[in-house]
Order: structure tokens, then sequence, then C-alpha cells
């Protein structure tokens, strides 16, 4: 939208007598009156016309990097342009990529830098630890944080700067205990980070699991920066040994809530043999994790490790955004991949809306334009807290789904975010030689 200018314009109208040269040459001179006479007159201006919007754009960590560079630079940039070059905004958007490490500490440094550069408007915070350390500047240097993964409930709060385009905790946790319950599992034994994201999950599952008749064997927590897992599998592996005979080997499971360190977690764990030969399952956190695939393929089809992910809405918009990924990086377009994407198309809008990158102008804009947008990854709706309402999950795991020795990524079945049931898919687990334990197949 153009903004509109009142510019008064004062017109200097001469009014004479004497017009022509005979009347003149005889007559008395004329007496001249001006008359000032104002017009109001609109006038189109575009303020941002010209120019080139810079948006921060932070990856969790580094791996992230292999695939959002070329995300951005190929796909995403492209389509904002072209968008906003055919409406004739004249103006050019740019993402600032950069890289966390993982860590939280360094996230809220990226955070601070591109305020130093005047960049107010942020993809970032996609661990929810990360989220978490930036918000109190955000909030304070008015900047705008927009997350596309981070899930704990505790960053649910009303009229902050954070906004997060999926759904939090609050609805993975029932699906993941229903994912567990679905499968017959009667005890389980939850490994964790040290994290608020993960913090918050078990909070939960704290209550959701024993209502359906799970008991929790043991919390297993370990500090984010924990790079070798052997005592705390050991512990485990222990606590698995003594509930096998009250539950059953089918009855007892793992529930892992882990980032990229599950690449290290189920190579340590085959020394484990009680829990490496339980069922696993995870959250969003190990759901379509390519450095499982790419460096521990084997564990990763021998746990399947089955975890749960928003499920984006199947559209013409979403297939044909898969398909172009695909092509470009030989990954899966994934829900949060999907979700930066309607970030971005967000983003912009408000900035060619209101002609401004000033937060206080583009926040109040968010929920109805969000409200508004069906956007890759279905309906953008936010809620109050500004958390994408609830939707399906979809349950991914490993396997060899070709049976050629590639493992890749499976999806197993899906959790109804309506009904709160779980639907398995029997013939896509046969192919991979499982049966359900609680239905038989």
């Amino acid at each position: 939208m153009e903004r509109r200018v009142i510019v008064p314009v004062i017109v200097m109208l001469i009014v004479g007598l004497g017009i022509g040269a005979g009347i003149g040459y005889y007559a008395a001179p004329p007496k001249v009156t001006e008359k000032v006479v104002e017009k109001t007159v609109t006038v189109e201006v575009q303020p941002l016309k010209g120019k080139t919007v810079k948006i921060g754009n932070i990856v969790a960590s580094t791996t992230g990097l292999e695939t959002e560079k070329p995300f951005v630079t190929e796909i995403l940039k492209p389509d904002l342009n072209d968008f906003a070059k055919k409406l004739g905004y004249g103006v050019t958007f740019d993402f600032l990529i950069d890289d966390a490490q993982g860590q939280a500490a360094i996230h809220l440094e990226k955070i601070q830098s591109y305020k130093a550069m005047g960049v107010n408007l942020v993809i970032g915070g996609r661990w929810s630890s990360q989220a978490q350390a930036a918000l109190s500047y955000v909030n304070e240097n008015n900047m705008l944080l927009f997350s596309p993964s981070s899930t704990s409930p505790l960053l649910a709060i009303k009229g902050d700067n954070l906004f997060r385009m999926c759904p939090n905790d609050l609805v993975q946790s029932p699906a993941i205990a229903e994912m567990l319950k679905s499968w017959g599992i009667k005890a389980v034994i939850i490994m964790q980070r040290g994290d608020a994201w993960a913090d918050g999950i078990y909070n939960i599952l704290e209550k959701e699991l024993p209502k359906r008749g799970i008991t929790i064997l043991d919390r297993v927590r370990y500090a984010a920066e924990v790079t070798e897992f052997s005592s705390y599998l050991a512990t485990m592996e222990d606590k698995a040994k003594a509930a096998i005979p009250k539950y059953g080997k089918d009855a007892v499971a793992i529930e892992v809530l882990s980032f990229e360190e599950i690449v290290t977690i189920v190579t340590q764990a085959k020394d484990y043999p009680t829990i490496y030969n339980l069922f696993w399952f995870g959250s969003d956190g190990t759901s379509m994790t390519q450095r499982l695939i790419d460096d521990a393929p084997a564990h990763a089809n021998k746990l399947k490790i089955f975890s749960t992910l928003a499920a984006p809405a199947e559209s013409p918009k979403y297939r044909e955004l898969y398909d172009r990924y695909y092509a470009l990086v030989k990954q899966p377009f994934g829900y949060y991949t999907a979700c930066t994407y309607d970030i971005a198309w967000t983003l912009a809008y408000a900035v060619l809306q209101s002609q401004s990158t000033d937060p206080k102008v583009i926040i109040p804009l968010i929920h109805p334009i969000t409200y508004n947008m069906f956007g890759a990854s279905g309906w953008t709706r936010l809620d109050e807290n500004g958390d994408r309402y609830a939707s399906n999950y979809d349950i991914w795991g490993y396997g060899d789904p070709d049976g050629d020795g590639k493992v890749d990524n499976v999806l197993y079945g899906l959790y109804d975010g309506t009904t709160g049931k779980v639907t398995w898919y029997t013939e896509t687990l046969a192919k991979e030689g499982i049966k359900v334990p609680a239905i038989g197949g």
C-alpha cells in the first residue's frame, strides 16, 4: 500500500483588466488583483522506493547453513523480489544470513549485531533456548523476532516481540504421549536436553503420560553442551533392564528430546544392548535429521526414532515448493522450512503495505496478515500469544523405504489434532518388518 501525502499547492491567479495592446494604450493603467487559492492535491509517495530492505536470518547451527543459503538465494529472495517488482513497489529484499553455532549466547550476539546495523526484523530463535536468551533484548530495543521452529510453551507470551510460525509444545506433547500409547508403551525412559525447549515438553509429558497409563521410569537430563553420553546411557540401561521383566520388552521405550546430538547418542547407544534393542521415539528435534542419515544411518535404521513433526497442509503451493527445494538441495521441504518461507512473506507484506521497517509499525500488522494468508505450511493464523494455532502431526522415522540399503526419512503415521488419535501406516511399517505391538500390525 502506498502512502498518500496531502500537499497544499498555492496557485497565483493574475486577473487583468487591460488585455490587448490597443485597449491598454488608451485606457488608464489596469488594476491588478492577486487572489490566493488553496488547492488540495493528493500525491502518491513510496518512502521505500529504490531501497533495499534487509532482514536478519539466523540459523540455529552450522549444519543449517548447508540448506538455508541456497534456499534463500535461489528460492526465497527471487520469489519476494519478483512479487515486489511486478507490483511496482521498487523495493528489493535481502537476507543477512548468520549462524548461532548451536549456542544461545552467540544467537544473542548476532541479534545485537543486527541492531547495530539498523536491521530490526529478524527470522531466528529457531531453538527455544536461543529465542529465550534474545527475548528481553528484542523487546527492549524495538526489534521483531519471528521463529519458524521454537516450540517451548514457556515462550507463549502475549504482547511480546516474538512471533512463532509453528505450534508450541502444548500441542506437540499430547501428540507424543498419544504416539507412545498407540504403540502399546507402558513405561518410558525420557532422555532430554537441559534447555527451555526440552524442559517445556517434559513438563507436559509428566502430566500427559500418566493419563494414558504410561509410567515414566526415569528422566535423564543432560547439559546442552555435553558431547559424551556414556554415563547417561549406562543409567538408562540399568533402568530398562529392571523394567522389562515387569512391563515386557515391547512395552518399554526410550523417548529422546534432542537435536543434532542424537547422532552421538545413538552411536554410543550401540554399546548398551538393552536400550539399543528397544524402540526409540522422539519429537520435532529428531524428525527428518539429515545428519542422522549422513553420519549414523545404520543406527537410525535400527532404532527408527519415531518422531512427531507438525504437518504442512497438502496444497499445490506446498508441492510446487517441495519440488523446487528438493531439486536444489536433495532434501525434503520440511515443515519448518515452509514456515521460514511463510515468515518471509508475512514480513514482506507488512513492509510493503506500511512502507516501513519499524517494528512498532510492523507488529500490529502481523495478526491480520497471517490470519488472511494460506502459505506454504497452510493457514498461518496465530493465536493471542503470537504462536501458530494447533495442527496435525506427522510421525516420521528412519528406514530403508526402497529396500536398497539406502536409509532415508520415512513417514510412519499421523496424529490427528482434532480427534487426538494416532493412525499408524501399517503397510509402510510392514515394509520395514515392523508390527505395532498394540494393534498387532
